[in-house]
């Protein structure tokens, strides 16, 4: 089929189902996943591995945006006042959820590669669900500003496990000396580009924007800008969302008038795009994955869990942060989708230079980290919704 008869049907299909899963009072992302679901890979196949390879750039865009918009919600003197808590609730959550899943994946395996690679992936926490959640219910609060940096920020921590247990994985696999530098060097310069590019480029759009206001220039630079971010991330293999978000946070502070100009703007032009990046989301999901998951799968999911909730709520003792966060936020953080699935591919490219046993490995992750993505991204909307209902902060973004 044509691409934009492609298009236009899922927009078509997601509008439907979001519509159909609002009335049932269940997140419209939820209905978007599914509907990818029964149109992709797992479905009828109308969208093939072929076109989801051609519209990934849909993919790139989208997190660019989410990227912007989570940073430019915060606020530096609302960072200062929760900032004990956040570097506190995000340390322990991705901790916590690191030792839990590789602890039992040991156990249950006795490799320490695997154990540690799984640990990795589950400290990871995909943004772009939950802040869709947040934007729809017109969250306010703060749940939703604590919730909001950490899993913008949650990228940087995740980056940083990785590039440790990679190293770690390799050295126990090929038998051979672990070095200081080896950890650290490449996830310290990928967060490092990432925030350099990103504050650079909110610096020349502050001064553009100071000189062209209209709506449509405002629409055409801010957008501009976060392609720009978002396709020097993509061409260097470093995170989107983080670049993205570090553009949208020195703006929002230096030119906070400006950055609500810019928001309100790309509020009406983003939801095309999130719609169809859940959607292609959903088609990459293999259900057929599922009963492969097996136990290890099943206690990734579990301990994944309990590790989030426990830590986010550690974090927050720790810290003395207000009741709220320590109740509710580690419902929030289940979800489980680009940059676990993007770490996981990253691994099977590494280990399949390594042999037979380093292939099989990178094989059992990819799967078994599609097969949890599928089950975590449908619970993870609803956890959101409820998490913020109870916290009473639906609709005071209205």
């Amino acid at each position: 089929m044509d691409i934009f008869l492609i298009l236009g049907i899922l927009l078509f299909a997601g509008f439907g189902g979001g519509s159909l899963f609002r009335k049932l009072r269940i997140p419209q992302v939820v209905a978007y996943v599914l509907v990818g679901t029964i149109v992709g890979i797992s479905g009828f196949h109308v969208i093939t591995e072929k076109t989801l390879d051609s519209l990934s750039p849909i993919n790139t865009a989208a997190l660019g945006f989410i990227g912007f918009m989570i940073g430019s919600e915060l606020r530096f003197s609302t960072l200062r006042k929760l900032g004990k808590y956040i570097t506190s609730i995000l340390l322990c959550e991705a901790l916590g959820a690191y030792i839990l899943v590789a602890l039992v994946s040991y156990v249950l395996t006795r490799e320490v590669f695997l154990a540690l690679l799984l640990g990795a992936l589950a400290s990871a926490t995909a943004p772009a669900a939950t802040v869709d959640v947040l934007w729809e219910y017109k969250a306010k609060g703060v749940l939703t500003t604590t919730l909001l940096a950490i899993v913008g920020l949650d990228d940087a921590v995740a980056l940083i496990l990785y590039g440790f247990s990679l190293a770690v994985a390799k050295a126990s696999l090929l038998h051979t000396k672990l070095s200081f530098d080896i950890i650290l060097k490449k996830p310290a310069i990928e967060i490092g580009l990432a925030i350099a590019i990103g504050v650079i480029l909110a610096i020349l759009l502050s001064l553009l924007l100071r000189f062209f206001r209209a709506d449509n220039q405002v629409l055409i630079l801010t957008i501009a800008a976060i392609f720009v971010a978002a396709g020097i991330a993509r061409t260097h293999h470093f995170s989107p969302i983080l670049t993205c978000m570090f553009v949208g946070l020195t703006l929002g502070n230096i030119s906070p008038r400006v950055t609500g100009h810019a928001y309100r703007i790309l509020e009406n032009f983003t939801p095309p795009v999130y719609v169809l990046f859940f959607i292609l989301v959903g088609s990459r999901l293999d259900v057929k994955l599922l009963p492969s998951m097996g136990v290890l799968g099943l206690l990734y999911v579990a301990a994944r869990t309990v590790g989030k909730i426990s830590g986010a709520s550690l974090g927050a003792t720790i810290s003395g942060a207000p009741a709220v966060l320590r109740k509710y936020l580690g419902l929030t953080l289940f979800s489980q989708a680009g940059v676990a699935i993007g770490i996981a591919f990253s691994i099977y490219e590494e280990f399949s230079r390594l042999g037979a046993q380093g292939q099989q490995l990178g094989l059992e992750i990819i799967s078994l980290i599609t097969a949890t993505t599928f089950i975590l991204q449908i619970i993870g909307p609803p956890f959101v919704k409820l998490a913020i209902t109870k916290a009473g902060e639906v609709g005071k973004g209205a």
